[in-house]
């Protein structure tokens, strides 16, 4: 996304371009292949890509976004397209959710609307009424989710960025599984008003893109040049119960070997009464919960909006008792509780990802997919995915790092940091300066 917008400043290429070289992608063969998109808005795309031409022609463009394209999860309202949630039905939003009017306001160009895990309850995007949608490296696997349409449109070189939602991590999973950066925010950093609510304090909009730089661009954060050496990082003792791919694992260690050797110094540490399986657990009732009061009047009048599978989650979510529900929350809170803590001696919690990588769609889900990622929802914090080199196989594997509450610029510029230190050997760009005139279809690949 960097390369684009610098482009754009540049004046080597136009938002038109940019915008029909998206569409071109999206709406070919390899486009209709990973099914990332529900709904493609050519037209408005096309418009808005002219509206920033025009801006930049009279020397006023609105932000360095203007004309960069952009995708949103469909489960957040973009005013005049449609909302599904990932189900059988959609609705026309009058307004923007107040991230995407921001990004407006900011001239990007709005592509459409991505797939998801039905109702972003579901980490496999294994979608009942849109169709699967498939890794853009290993047709046949999962990219994750819920965001997994968001995770293969960047990773497939669709659309630059794109915005995801994360409850217990489904921006931060299908970007591991990808290969890509996904960042979720500190709680409330951008407001969820606008978005289909799936649990209560735990949704949470985020962002993927290639690279920490392009997030930091969309959210409008400067890196700094963090001194590694004088941070305090720790990784979580909790971590080494959860149950891990050796090649997960194997990944992981050679990055606390890499961080080792450039001087940095990692404490492990416990945090105090945190189980993350349990936590987990606690955290799905919570959101079984809380989905079957905002899904109680669509379920009522568009039953066969639902998939009998999440008919059945819904149900579930409404036989819970107020005490049951209370002491399931009360675990999470407390886990989050005890990770701000922690999050009070040291700059920054490192851990994988993801206790596993992508997967077919034919495998058994893993239950433990969230058992990483959840607990940044649980204490509101930031939280940030970064690709680690792959082993053999090819199949990415990602690192975790979280920050305290409010500390999202210094928290991206370490992963920053840590994506040069540790990450995967950059591969080779064809967007960095597109001349005008030229082939632009492979402008975004990762």
């Amino acid at each position: 996304m960097s390369e684009a917008a610098a482009a754009l400043a540049g004046g080597t290429v136009s938002a038109l371009e940019l915008a029909e070289a998206c569409l071109e992608r999206l709406e070919g063969p390899r486009g209709r292949a990973l099914n990332a998109f529900i709904h493609v808005a050519g037209e408005l795309a096309r418009d808005q890509a002219r509206e920033s031409d025009r801006r930049r022609a009279a020397g006023s463009p609105r932000s360095p976004l203007d004309g960069v394209p952009i995708a949103m999860k469909d489960n957040i309202d973009v005013r005049g397209m449609p909302t599904t949630n990932g189900l059988a039905t959609s609705w026309i939003p009058g307004s923007d959710a107040p991230v995407v009017r921001r990004l407006r306001e900011a001239g990007m160009t709005f592509l459409g609307k991505l797939n998801m895990h039905e109702g972003a309850l579901g980490a496999t995007t294994d979608n009942p009424h849109h169709g699967r949608c498939m890794h853009p490296a290993l047709p046949g696997f999962t990219p994750g989710g819920s965001s997994g349409g968001s995770a293969a449109a960047v990773a497939g070189g669709l659309c630059p960025v794109a915005l995801g939602t994360d409850t217990m991590g489904s921006v931060r999973l299908p970007a591991a599984y990808c290969g890509i950066v996904g960042f979720k925010p500190s709680a409330e950093y951008w407001p969820v008003t606008g978005v289909m609510p799936l649990a209560f304090g735990l949704d949470t909009v985020g962002a993927l893109a290639g690279r920490v730089a392009d997030i930091a661009l969309l959210l409008g954060e400067t890196l700094d040049g963090p001194v590694l050496g004088r941070l305090r990082f720790a990784r979580l003792a909790n971590s080494d119960a959860i149950d891990i791919e050796p090649e997960c694992r194997a990944a992981f260690d050679r990055a606390l070997a890499r961080m080792a050797s450039a001087g940095i110094d990692i404490e492990c540490v416990q945090v105090d009464g945190y189980d993350p399986g349990a936590c987990r657990r606690a955290g799905f009732v919570v959101a079984e919960t809380d989905a079957a009061v905002a899904h109680a009047e669509l379920l009522s009048t568009v039953p066969g909006a639902f998939s009998p599978a999440f008919r059945a989650m819904l149900a579930y979510g409404a036989t819970v008792s107020p005490e049951r529900y209370s002491r399931e929350r009360e675990t999470i809170e407390r886990a989050g509780a005890a990770l701000r803590a922690v999050l009070d001696r040291f700059d920054v919690v490192i851990t994988p990802a993801t206790p596993q990588r992508a997967f077919r769609f034919e495998d058994p889900v893993p239950a433990n997919q969230a058992d990483f990622t959840a607990i940044a929802n649980f204490a509101g914090c930031p939280a940030v995915s970064i690709p680690l080199p792959p082993p053999g196989d090819g199949r990415p594997v990602g690192l975790q790092l979280l920050a305290a509450p409010g500390r999202d610029s210094t928290l991206l510029s370490v992963a920053s940091a840590l994506e040069a230190a540790c990450g995967p050997a950059p591969r080779p760009r064809s967007g960095q300066a597109p001349a005008r005139g030229s082939s632009l279809s492979t402008s975004f690949d990762q």
